[in-house]
């Protein structure tokens, strides 16, 4: 474990708001692309198939998951990380734009559109991923650990009330039935990333005073898988994240089995994704806070529990005579879920030397993405069993995560 810093990083104060206003800007643009709701619901109206949308977990997390663990070895020898965040994150509003071009300036047929939309899609998730490990390493070095949670709690809670304003302003003109703009909702996507990858102009990053040693990129990846062996607290944590994850298979299943069991239409969509970032906002405050005085390892716990209750309220309520109009707590249950992302990085990088952070990280991020090579065959068993099995099978695994972060340490505590 890394000793944890109590002084204040240099230029701590502008950084701390530089990272607060960058992440609410990507929370507003995010609710327009609401992976539970707005991406399924797009693809819905293009082709019916379970595999083609089991296909968007799995995008989004080796789309992440890749790029994190190739590049550290480069960032890791860079004194500066800053060019990485500033780069990826315009690279994360180009796809949106170029996507909101083609749906609104041209014809194409749906199986068309479906290829462009992955394709962006793809594009996406991968600057993502290389924006992730360079905020990630960009916190470890300018932010103190008990100070990391705040910017979660203060970002989220901002961000996703703006968001749901200006979702609420907007995007109903947009959701109508026999009506969906979204070369609307995807233009408004890319113009927030943008604002968000603007305000990284204004880090004052330091140089680092000691640099991780050059190796050839076959050894230092190798050395990071090794981290999983030889680090006890790195690996237990890695199996938790290989069972916690499968419940994110279910996304972009939640909605469809929506439409298909209680009727839900588009004109529903709004209140859903109104739900999921309300809780989003104030379990990220919560949570943050939570995290800074119990330690990352307590709000964890927490939080997959949570995930592991969300498809059995889905079945729960499908079977209710009024479960149309109660649909919505099950998009409170997933409000809360995103939230682990940042709590799992925070514990990652307490629970490493600050040197290797980007190696930590982009392993961190392999075992986030195995689960999600599952996403397609997920969707595939949906269409072939159904979706409760499936919904109660995930949930039984990522109930096993639970009963094993007991075995975690928490280095908050071990240093205090």
């Amino acid at each position: 474990m890394t000793p944890i810093q109590k002084s204040a990083q240099p230029h701590e104060k502008r950084n701390f708001i530089v990272f607060v206003v960058n992440q609410i800007f990507v929370r507003i643009g995010w609710i327009f692309k609401t992976e539970t709701v707005v991406m399924p619901g797009f693809l819905d109206t293009h082709t019916p198939s379970g595999v083609i949308r089991g296909f968007l977990p799995l995008i989004a997390r080796v789309g992440q998951s890749l790029p994190q663990f190739l590049i550290a070895h480069q960032v890791s020898k860079m004194p500066r990380k800053q060019a990485v965040f500033i780069g990826s994150a315009f690279g994360i509003m180009i796809p949106w734009l170029t996507l909101a071009l083609i749906l609104g300036l041209t014809r194409f047929a749906g199986n068309v559109i479906v290829g462009f939309f992955l394709a962006s899609y793809t594009m996406h998730w991968l600057m993502l991923g290389c924006n992730m490990l360079a905020n990630g390493t960009l916190q470890g070095k300018l932010i103190r650990p008990e100070r990391r949670g705040r910017i979660l709690a203060y970002a989220n809670t901002i961000g996703c009330m703006l968001a749901i304003a200006a979702f609420w302003l907007v995007v109903p003109y947009w959701l109508r039935e026999g009506n969906t703009n979204y070369a609307w909702i995807f233009g408004t996507t890319g113009g927030f990333f943008g604002l968000a990858a603007y305000a990284g102009l204004y880090f004052r990053e330091p140089p680092d005073s000691t640099v991780q040693e050059s190796s050839p990129l076959l050894k230092f990846l190798g050395s990071g898988l090794m981290l999983v062996r030889r680090d006890r607290d790195f690996r237990r944590l890695a199996v938790v994240i290989l069972l916690f994850y499968v419940v994110w298979l279910l996304f972009p299943h939640y909605t469809v089995f929506g439409m298909r069991r209680l009727g839900l239409a588009p004109g529903n969509f709004f209140t859903l994704i109104a739900v999921q970032n309300t809780i989003n906002a104030l379990s990220s405050g919560v949570m943050g806070n939570l995290a800074d005085r119990r330690g990352n390892r307590f709000v964890l716990r927490m939080l997959i529990f949570i995930g592991a209750l969300a498809p059995l309220a889905a079945i729960f309520i499908s079977r209710l005579a009024i479960g149309a109009d109660l649909y919505w707590i099950v998009y409170a249950f997933l409000g809360f879920i995103p939230v682990s992302n940042r709590v799992v990085i925070n514990y990652t990088l307490e629970i490493a030397p600050q040197q290797k952070h980007p190696q930590y990280l982009g392993v961190m991020s392999l075992f986030q993405a195995l689960p999600l090579c599952a996403s397609p065959l997920l969707g595939l068993l949906i269409d072939r069993l159904s979706f409760e099995p499936v919904f109660v099978f995930c949930s039984l695994i990522t109930l096993w995560a639970v009963f094993l972060t007991f075995r975690l340490s928490e280095p908050r505590f071990a240093h205090s």
